[in-house]
Formats: C-alpha cells, structure tokens, sequence
C-alpha cells in the first residue's frame, strides 16, 4: 500500500492518501485544508479518488470534504456522532481557529464500528475509537492504522474539548490500536508516524491502560 501524506501549515495537520500499487484508485483519509496539494497529487499520479473517510469532525479534518467531493466525485464516511458536531457548530469556534465556515456534504455516508469498507481493492476495517471526540474513529488498513487524534508520536490528542474524554480516550487505545499487532503503524491526524509496539511501550499518558 502506498501513503502519500499532506501537512498543512496552519493547523499542522496530516491528510494522507493511500492507493495500492499498479492502482488507480485511491483514498483520501481526513481533508484538511490542503485540498489544492490533494487535487494535483491526484492529477499528477493519474488517479481517481473513491472515498473521503474522516477520522473525526474537528475543522482542521473536515474543512477540506466538501470541495474534494464535489471536484472528484468522491462520498464522504463519518460517523454520525460527529457529523451532528458539525452541523453543531458554534461559528465562535470556527473564528477562533481562522475558519470563516465548514461547507460539509448532506449526503454524507456514516461508518459504525467493525464496519469492513472495500474501497479502491483495499479492505478498510472501522474502528470506533472515541475519547479526543465521540464520534471518532480510526482505520485499519494492512498493517497501517490511520487513527486520527487518538496516539500521536509519545503524545495523545486533547480530551478538553467539547465531548472529549481521557479516560475514554486511554480505553479505545488499549482496547482497539494496542490489541493489533507491534508492528502496525500509526499514522495520526498531527506529527510523524509511530509503531502501535512503541507507544504501548513508551507512550507517557498511556503506560499501564
């Protein structure tokens, strides 16, 4: 499986595009605001983008769905949780983060826990993984776990938000991504990929879940 990642500068946040070799379709995982980087990545490549699936419902994920759907065709997956947090949205927030509005799809698709997604001659599996936010969820991909703001490198992501959770957090890490095997890769939603092996031996918040 090829990974091909996109970093925004604003938000520092990672979108990331996974096809298989001699493909030529493709997924996108989170869209963030580096939708023209997307959009000629595809081009350049030749490729068809089949999917968005977002990891969760934060601005800094979604705010890039709706114009890479629309351009390429692509349906969005999200669970319902958080795509109610979007449509939920108090505009305070979003000005806060420099985001003027969230155009999102109305005809999004939702994704569920142990949900398989054939996409792109990928098995995606669905794992429900809340705490950074309800509705959050991660996917698992071949030996690639793609899981939002759940673990990121030695670090987790933030429970202070509005329906964020620690202790639920630490709970859908030892229950879903250190249950696979050591050698499985993290690709979080901020910073450099990881191995499920090293954060469950090194991870400071999470020794001892």
């Amino acid at each position: 499986m090829n990974v091909e990642t996109f970093t925004d500068l604003s938000f520092g946040t990672n979108c990331y595009l996974i096809w298989e070799e001699n493909s030529t379709m493709a997924v996108l995982i989170d869209a963030g605001p580096a939708v023209c980087s997307v959009l000629e990545f595809l081009k350049s490549k030749g490729l068809k983008l089949e999917a968005v699936l977002l990891t969760h419902g934060h601005p800094d994920h979604v705010v890039g769905a709706a114009e890479i759907s629309e351009v390429t065709g692509a349906p969005v997956y999200i669970h319902e949780m958080d795509a109610r947090m979007i449509q939920l949205m108090p505009s305070t927030i979003l000005s806060m983060l420099g985001i003027d509005e969230i155009r999102f799809p109305e005809d999004y698709r939702t994704v569920e826990d142990g949900d398989v997604l054939q996409l792109a001659g990928m098995e995606i599996r669905v794992l429900h993984t809340p705490g950074h936010s309800p509705g959050s969820v991660s996917f698992h991909v071949d030996n690639a776990v793609f899981d939002g703001d759940l673990i990121f490198r030695s670090s987790i992501g933030r429970t202070d938000f509005p329906g964020g959770d620690f202790e639920q957090l630490a709970r859908s890490a030892k229950e879903k991504i250190f249950s696979l095997p050591h050698e499985t890769r993290i690709y979080p939603g901020h910073m450099g990929p990881t191995t499920v092996g090293w954060e469950k031996r090194t991870n400071p918040f999470l020794v001892g879940v």
